[in-house]
Formats: C-alpha cells, structure tokens, sequence
C-alpha cells in the first residue's frame, strides 16, 4: 500500500489556504495547512475510512467552499 499525498492550494477560499490530503486504499487524512508557514492548523486535521464518503464530504465543507470540495473528492475517489 502506497500513501498518496496532495496539497491543494485554495488561498482566501480554505481555512489556512491550503487543504492537505493523505491518503491510501482505505485511510483518507485531511489537514488544513496555513497558507505562508505550511505549518497546520490546530483542531483542523481529521482522518476517515476512505468508504465514509458523507462524513468526508462534511468535512471539506467546513473547511472550503463547496466547488473545492468537489475537486477534492474527485481526487480522493479517482486515486
């Protein structure tokens, strides 16, 4: 199993900027990163069975808007 990594860079429309996800066949993590430092930010990292599209879903909701949100999740479930 290969872990999978991609940084989105969103700026204004993300907490922090930057949406980070990791990711193999059945974990997905999602960190919210800040935009200049790359650093996360805190209480913003969450990680999920890959099969839990909705609560996925949910999350990237309350950290972007809902047009990333799609982008992210094509990532995720064409990978």
């Amino acid at each position: 199993m290969t872990m999978k990594t991609k940084q989105f860079k969103i700026g204004e429309y993300a907490v922090g900027g930057i949406i980070k996800v990791v990711m193999d066949d059945k974990i997905v993590s999602i960190d919210a990163l800040d935009y200049v430092t790359r650093k996360p930010i805190p209480f913003m990292k969450e990680t999920f069975m890959k099969r839990d599209r909705n609560e996925i879903d949910q999350c990237l909701i309350n950290l972007t808007t809902s047009y990333y949100t799609d982008k992210i999740l094509e990532y995720i479930y064409n990978n």
